[in-house]
């Protein structure tokens, strides 16, 4: 409780040991936040495009919950399971699931600056963009 710089008082200890001081975040309603105030930015700060990927990574992230989920439960397994529905179930291609992992990552990393999470679930991810290997890849030897 001082590290997050609460007044420490009887009746906020008891709250915190018995978990009635938590307010739920839930993910959903936050990722619908964000995107009305994306769609407002249209034209000035965004571009229609940038709305349109979010609203569909919103859309894939409610299909890919049974039910809205607390966003301190999020960890580096919901990640992983995320990242493989996008490729399996929704059959994206690595380049667009890589896209809707980012935006999904946006708003965790919303959720951890606003301080309503303390920990990067996305420590350990590394998603890669396969476009680099059309550029890398060594030409052919001629004879």
């Amino acid at each position: 409780m001082l590290k997050e710089e609460h007044n420490v008082t009887a009746v906020s200890l008891k709250s915190k040991l018995l978990g009635m001081d938590i307010k739920q975040r839930m993910l959903i309603p936050i990722f619908q936040e964000y995107n009305d105030k994306v769609e407002a930015l249209v034209g000035r700060d965004f571009a229609l495009g940038t709305l349109e990927r979010y609203k569909t990574s919103l859309k894939h992230t409610q299909e890919f919950l049974t039910s809205d989920i607390d966003i301190t439960k999020i960890d580096h397994a919901f990640i992983m399971d995320y990242d493989f529905w996008l490729r399996s179930v929704r059959k994206c291609a690595n380049n667009t699931a890589v896209k809707y992992i980012k935006n999904f990552k946006k708003i965790i990393r919303l959720c951890m600056a606003n301080g309503w999470i303390t920990k990067d679930t996305f420590l350990g991810y590394k998603a890669k963009s396969r476009l680099w290997n059309v550029f890398i890849l060594p030409k052919k030897k001629s004879r």
